[in-house]
């Protein structure tokens, strides 16, 4: 027989439990390992509960030989290292003050106080090392069905922390089977302004897990009906391209990305503003630019030696995702062959380069630039068969006319 919550049979945890005391001392898992352990679902990061204050468990853990890292002490947390695994380690707390982002906390010996101030019903539950579960507020069920409940009175909980908002829909991205209650909907809109005080880089966190999630337009549409994604994501008008995008990359099949379903919700936007607004890494506001620009431009009605073009210019996922983005706005089956010939694409290295008409002579410049994409023209249009010679050709017959 399989047990019940099996992460705890691994020896580094089992170690950082017994660095912790326990049994002696009532050291529980707590949150999302707990939460997708009864999911069965892959559990990641492990973070734990203690009734010993923060430097009682940090004396614990180097005593036992191991690293201990005073990541949060203000709110109690330490993160341990045992054989390179972390742990984060977190002592009991109550709220004593909170200002709509951030606690002042104290610490308690209370297990079901400590769970009274944590966001969602599946997000409070404890986990003994002996697998024995702690259930205050119904979670185990609310998860079997499906739904994402507040801990206590939503408007509560959402004044404590106006970014639950956003995690209620990113919960429910995940998790969520049945619709969110109406109280709760109705809290959310009467509190979305509080959303104004959070970061950009929270904000952006929030969005991109919960259009990462299999189907996250039903949250999305929750969200649109209550006010929050105006909010946070005014540009979001165009949710019905999002179930179509889905479809698309289900048949490739494709991981999912959440900037390409960003990209595909979006309208009448300024790619470099919203990348600016959002706080994107350079990485994915190049991406995010490069879906929206105007080129390459792309039809159903496309020849195939212009799309050959394309994808050797600007590369295979740029312009897979936009043809899977068009194709999700103007649903039509004769994006089939488009999005097959972009799929199936692999490189092929043009036999000519600069260097080589340099080589030959030529000078660097814009005239080169322009020989150059004749010569790449010609590549694709030959169907990547045009020998050296030829392409050299075709390019200096450019710069001569020049």
């Amino acid at each position: 027989m399989v047990r019940p919550f099996a992460f705890l049979d691994d020896p580094h945890v089992q170690r950082i439990f017994g660095v912790l005391g326990a049994p002696d001392i009532d050291v529980r898992c707590v949150g999302g390992c707990v939460r997708d352990a009864l999911a069965e679902r892959e559990v990641h990061d492990i973070d734990i509960g203690t009734p010993e204050a923060p430097d009682a468990v940090i004396k614990r853990v180097e005593a036992a030989g191991h690293k201990a890292i005073p990541t949060g002490l203000a709110h109690g947390t330490v993160t341990a290292v045992v054989n390179g695994v972390s742990f984060e380690i977190t002592t009991l707390r109550r709220d004593t003050a909170c200002d709509g982002r951030h606690a002042v906390v104290e610490f308690t010996h209370d297990w079901r106080e400590d769970a009274g101030r944590r966001d969602f019903t599946f997000n409070a539950m404890s986990l003994r090392p002996d697998g024995q579960l702690f259930d205050f507020f119904g979670g185990s069920d609310d998860l079997k069905a499906g739904r994402v409940r507040f801990v206590g009175v939503p408007s509560d909980r959402i004044k404590e922390d106006y970014l639950r908002i956003l995690r209620l829909f990113r919960f429910h991205a995940h998790f969520g089977q049945a619709e969110i209650d109406a109280d709760t909907l109705t809290a959310c809109a009467e509190l979305k302004g509080g959303l104004m005080a959070l970061s950009a880089e929270r904000v952006t966190h929030e969005l991109s897990k919960l259009m990462a999630a299999t189907n996250p337009t039903p949250s999305l549409i929750a969200m649109q009906a209550c006010g929050v994604l105006t909010v946070v994501l005014p540009e979001a008008t165009q949710l019905n391209a999002l179930s179509d995008l889905i479809a698309l990359e289900d048949k490739l099949p494709l991981p999912r990305d959440w900037r390409r379903r960003l990209v595909a919700v979006l309208a009448n936007i300024d790619a470099r503003a919203l990348a600016k607004r959002m706080r994107l890494s350079n990485h994915d506001a190049d991406f995010l630019r490069a879906l929206l620009a105007e080129q390459p431009h792309l039809e159903t009605t496309t020849a195939l030696p212009a799309l050959d073009l394309a994808l050797f210019r600007h590369g295979r996922e740029i312009v897979l995702n936009r043809c899977l983005i068009a194709a999700a706005r103007a649903p039509s089956p004769d994006w089939r062959p488009v999005i097959t010939r972009a799929a199936a694409w692999t490189p092929h290295p043009m036999p000519l380069t600069g260097d080589d008409l340099i080589a030959r002579g030529h000078q660097p410049g814009p005239a080169l630039g322009t020989a150059l994409r004749a010569a790449e023209e010609l590549w694709a249009i030959s169907g990547f068969s045009a020998g050296r010679d030829e392409l050299r050709a075709c390019a200096e017959n450019v710069i001569s006319k020049g």
